[in-house]
């Protein structure tokens, strides 16, 4: 036996002609044991206990093998052919699902989005036999056949050594792995008299640990305390530029004890750094969760730091740590792992002691696994995150009230204003769940932006009207709402477990959404620019409310963001009203009373004014052209547009019409037609722009009411109301003096009937009371 066993190395490693080799192996181990015959029925290794199932069969009339793979749930599947190396990048994969059939893949990075880390080989390149992937009782089943020892295919499959990966996902569509490993598989090991079980061996890559460790034995580690979450994601979840195993001592309390995707994920006591890579060993997974974050959080300081998130959980002072969480940890070896080299393959200590740093171990417990940058870099960024264990029944009280709801139905909760809630969840597979509560039935929405503005912005809309969410680009600000928003193409309505109801009297959306899609705004684990709003009534329409506001989603901190160009539409309608609400009142009043002044002095004061406001008026107009233009509007769109530009046009033949006006009559003259006609023509366009302008101003208050979250308020209400007394003021003046100058005019004309006077001078002396004399002749 012993002898065979060295003739198939020797043939091994001197790689004699493929088909010859294979045919001497499968002869040896038909001499060996039938039930180590892998070419007549198929050996089987589990990749995964509970999970993964590696069966493979070598078929020796046409050089080729047959590997079957089942998964344990229904997810897509994956197996990759490496080099020594074990790296991701530049293998060859065969992926599939139940939705999806076999296919080869290029593995390029493993990177986002997750349409750059792999690519679909070339139909000539499709060379797989007899391949499938079905969904049979519950479990994932890939099979195909594919040729051993071709030079010309990309598989680099041997019966000697050969490196592969396993990996599998979370559902039937292909995208990030919720775990995965390299290991090696020996077609040809050498057999010897105790080795008679099966010809091919899964050898996992990595020790679970040096030495002699085994189950039962006690340990003793002072580390670094990390979440598994962390780990696979290679780097902070509040701060992605710090890579996790280089640098634990900057992982902050808050991350490792609030953020629920990272307590859940379980916890880690690291190894020391490794001089060669600078990170540090994986260490030791520890079973008690409960007495991680009592220790953890009674350890951390909660007051508010410059460097860090603060720890809400903790309930140290300002002089305890805000990160780096370091102790010493005392347990058991639960079970050794599963010998990946990853979280999972180290050993699992159980009846856990956490101490102080300061304790000192007695003996240093045996190394575990040391990474490299490269491992690190091809890890999972994503890891499941693990349920939190169901909370004990107590005994039943007296209470017949029930207990309120919990307010927050996910992870983090952000309230955008009074009647509108935000909570969410980071998924571990890259995806983020939402859900929004809007005290009423109206449609709701969120939108994702990169500078705050509407225009330009990626959103998710529902209504109990529409059905299920789905995702729009917001195309304009525009009261018409086929020119506000478009809805994205088919191919890009990616939500999962998308719903919207109506129920107790509040509206709820709730939806599940990929991070980093293709042609949409990334969301990030860092600080975003997010837009909520929601409207009145079910139909999708004009927004009774919307908000601005950043948002961290890793420590869920949220503040208020002001929205573009607030100040740029202040600014235009005070302006507006200083020269519609104030300056043009105020020119009209100088022509009705235009009795009280000398000479031409009320012409000069009317013109002036007149002129002033029309520049004011020309500022106002530029302001909204050009703000609408940046916020990519469309112009004109509404009333309040198009009477805007209606005035601005009117205005200016007003002015012009002005600068042109017929001579008034000298001393002793009657006026002429063109005067009489100009006249009338004159006061009726001033008018009408000054009712025009009152109703101009007022649509404008309630547009930026609606534009920046006070539509309904109280102090839009105040506004209004202050800005009608203010009108109303102004037209009682107006009132007052224009009955004033009447009455006057009537007394002077019949003073003039009983006074001496010649004709010529009747009418002179009306003329001048009534400022109806030749203006640029008495200047």
């Amino acid at each position: 036996m012993r002898f065979l066993s060295v003739l198939l190395a020797t043939l091994v490693a001197a790689k004699l002609h493929n088909r010859i080799l294979m045919v001497l192996v499968l002869t040896i181990s038909t001499f060996v044991t039938a039930a180590a015959d892998c070419s007549s029925n198929f050996c089987e290794s589990v990749l995964k206990d509970g999970f993964l199932t590696l069966r493979y069969k070598l078929n020796e009339p046409d050089d080729t093998i047959t590997m079957e793979v089942t998964y344990e749930g229904d997810a897509w599947v994956g197996l990759a052919f490496s080099d020594a190396s074990e790296s991701m990048a530049g293998s060859i994969a065969v992926m599939a699902s139940s939705e999806v059939s076999p296919q080869k893949y290029q593995l390029i990075a493993p990177t986002f989005p997750v349409e750059s880390a792999f690519e679909l080989m070339s139909p000539e390149e499709q060379t797989l036999v007899d391949a499938s992937c079905d969904l049979i009782d519950g479990q994932t089943v890939l099979k195909f056949t594919t040729q051993l020892l071709a030079d010309e295919t990309p598989f680099a499959i041997s019966l000697g050594e050969n490196h592969l990966l396993w990996a599998y996902g979370r559902s039937p569509t292909i995208g990030y792995h919720s775990n995965r490993s390299p290991f090696t598989l020996n077609l040809a090991k050498a057999i010897d008299d105790s080795d008679v079980e099966t010809l091919g061996t899964v050898i996992p890559t990595a020790s679970p640990a040096d030495g002699e460790m085994k189950v039962g034995d006690d340990i003793c580690i002072t580390g670094y305390i990390m979440d598994s979450y962390c780990i696979d994601l290679g780097h902070f979840l509040d701060n992605d530029d710090t890579v996790t195993l280089r640098e634990p001592e900057e992982h902050s309390f808050h991350c490792l004890l609030d953020v629920p995707v990272c307590y859940n994920s379980g916890f880690n006591v690291l190894g020391e750094k490794d001089a060669q890579t600078g990170l540090h060993c994986l260490g030791y997974r520890i079973d008690d969760t409960e007495a991680v974050l009592a220790a953890g959080r009674a350890a951390g300081s909660n007051v508010q730091s410059d460097t860090h998130y603060t720890c809400d959980t903790c309930s140290g002072g300002a002089s305890d740590a805000v990160a780096g969480y370091r102790a010493t940890v005392k347990g058991t070896v639960k079970e050794m792992g599963d010998g990946t080299k990853s979280v999972t393959g180290q050993p699992l200590l159980s009846n856990i002691q956490m101490l102080d740093a300061s304790v000192v171990c007695e003996s240093p417990a045996p190394q575990t696994v040391c990474l490299s940058m490269d491992d690190v870099e091809q890890a999972a960024a994503q890891v499941p995150v693990s349920e939190p264990e169901p909370v004990e029944e107590t005994e039943p009280v007296e209470e017949t009230e029930e207990p309120e709801p919990e307010p927050c139905s996910l992870d983090f909760c952000v309230e955008l204003s009074v009647s509108y809630l935000l909570a969410y969840t980071v998924n571990g597979d890259g995806t983020i769940t939402m859900e929004l509560t809007y005290d009423g039935n109206g449609w709701v929405g969120i939108g994702f932006s990169e500078n705050g503005m509407m225009v330009g912005s990626d959103a998710v809309i529902g209504s109990t009207d529409v059905g299920i969410p789905q995702k729009y680009r917001l195309t304009a600000l525009s009261v018409d709402t086929d020119t506000a928003i478009q809805l994205m193409s088919p191919e890009e309505q990616t939500l999962t477990d998308a719903t919207v109801e109506f129920k107790d009297g509040q509206t709820v959306m709730k939806f599940t959404k990929i991070m980093k899609e293709p042609n949409q705004i990334e969301i990030s684990m860092g600080n975003n620019i997010m837009l909520g709003a929601y409207g009145a009534r079910p139909t999708i329409g004009l927004h009774v409310r919307k908000m601005g506001f950043a948002i961290n989603l890793s420590s869920g901190a949220s503040e208020e963001k002001a929205i573009p160009f607030m100040s740029a539409w202040l600014a235009h309608g005070i302006i507006a009203f200083i020269a519609w609400g104030v300056l043009v009142p105020t020119a009209v009043q100088s022509a009705i009373m235009r009795s009280l002044f000398k000479g031409p002095s009320w012409f000069k004061l009317h013109q002036n004014i007149n002129v002033t406001a029309m520049a004011l008026t020309v500022v106002v107009f530029a302001i909204g052209v050009a703000v609408t233009s940046k916020e990519g509007a469309i112009h004109f769109e509404n009333s309040h547009e198009r009477m805007g530009l209606a005035m601005f046009i009117i205005a200016t033949l007003q002015v012009l019409d002005g600068a042109k006006r017929p001579h008034a009559p000298g001393s002793g003259e009657e006026k002429t037609l063109s005067r009489k006609a100009w006249e009338i023509g004159h006061r009726l366009g001033g008018v009408t722009l000054l009712a025009c302008g009152f109703w101009q101003m007022d649509s404008g208050i309630k547009l930026y009411a609606i534009k920046f979250n006070g539509a309904g308020s109280s102090q839009e209400n105040s506004v209004i109301l202050g800005y009608w007394v203010w009108i109303g003021f102004v037209v009682a003046m107006l009132v007052i003096g224009g009955v004033y100058f009447k009455l006057l005019r009537s007394e002077m004309k019949s003073v003039d009937q009983n006074d001496d006077g010649s004709k010529e001078e009747q009418v002179g002396r009306t003329a001048r009371i009534s400022g109806e004399v030749d203006e640029e002749a008495d200047a």
